[in-house]
C-alpha cells in the first residue's frame, strides 16, 4: 500500500509524493545496540523475502571517515558541525533513502532525524532552529529503540574505546561523568519525542531473538497492510 511522504517540516518539497516501502528509524543512545539490531533485522526480513537496506546519516564510508577527522577541528563550532551532519543526511535522504523506499524496500535507518535532533539540542542548540534545519527529513513509519540506560551505555563505550569523545560529553565534568550526563540529556530529549511516532522499545537482554521476531512480524504486517499485534 503506497504511503505518503511526510517530512519534519510539512511544507518541504515532496518528490516523490508516495513510496511503497517502509521507513524504520532505529534510534537510541550510543552504545545501545542500534547497529547490531539493524543488521539482525535486515537478515531476518531478507530471509522472509523482503528487500531490506540499512542506512546511516552519512552517504558512505569515506564520508564517515571524513567526519571523524574534521569534527574535532576547533574552527568548527556546534552550529557548523550540525549543519554539516544535516547536509550529509540530506544527501543520504535524496540519493539512498527515497530511491529505496520508492522501489519497495524496507529502509532501516541507523539513526533517523530524531537522533540528529537530540544530539544537537543536547549540545545546546535552539530546538526550533534544529528542527528547521532537519525539515527535509522523512518522518519514519515507525521508530525502534533498543532499551538502555545512560550509565550502562557509557560503561559499554569504555569497553571498546580507551577514551570517550569530548563532543559527547557535558562540559566542565570529567570524561566519564560528562558522557553519562550527555547521554542522559539525549535520553530525556528522545523521551519527549515519543508522541511524534509509532515507537517500539525493545529489550534485547539477555536473548534478543524473540524481540527481533516480534518487531519483524510487526514490520511485515505494516508492509502487507494487515492488522497484527505489535
Amino acid at each position: 500500500m503506497p504511503k505518503p511522504v511526510h517530512t519534519v517540516q510539512p511544507e518541504w518539497s515532496r518528490v516523490p509524493p508516495y513510496y511503497d516501502g517502509l521507513y524504520v528509524g532505529i534510534d537510541g543512545l550510543d552504545g545501545s545496540g542500534r547497529t547490531t539490531l539493524a543488521l539482525a533485522l535486515k537478515t531476518r526480513l531478507q530471509s522472509e523475502g523482503y528487500p531490506t537496506v540499512v542506512v546511516t546519516p552519512f552517504p558512505n564510508t569515506r564520508t564517515h571517515q571524513f567526519i571523524t577527522q574534521v569534527k574535532h577541528d576547533r574552527r568548527l563550532h556546534a552550529k557548523s558541525r550540525h549543519l554539516l551532519y544535516a547536509s550529509l543526511f540530506a544527501m543520504t535522504t535524496q540519493h539512498v533513502i527515497l530511491p529505496h523506499l520508492t522501489a519497495g524496500y524496507v529502509v532501516l535507518s541507523d539513526r533517523s532525524w530524531l537522533s540528529l535532533y537530540a544530539r544537537a539540542v543536547a549540545q545546546g542548540l535552539d530546538t526550533a532552529w534544529v528542527r528547521t534545519t532537519l525539515g527535509f527529513a522523512l518522518v519514519p513509519d515507525m521508530i525502534i529503540e533498543p532499551q538502555s540506560d545512560p550509565l550502562s551505555v557509557s560503561r559499554r563505550k569504555l569497553t571498546v574505546s580507551d577514551s570517550l569523545d569530548t563532543l559527547e560529553s557535558a562540559p566542565n565534568r570529567n570524561s566519564f561523568e560528562g558522557f553519562v550526563e550527555f547521554q542522559t540529556q539525549i535520553h530525556d530529549i528522545l523521551e519527549g519525542l515519543k508522541g511524534e511516532a509509532d515507537w517500539h522499545l525493545l529489550n534485547l537482554q539477555p536473548d534478543p531473538s524473540l524481540e527481533i521476531d516480534r518487531i519483524a512480524h510487526h514490520i511485515i504486517s505494516q508492509l502487507e497492510g494487515s492488522d497484527a499485534p505489535s
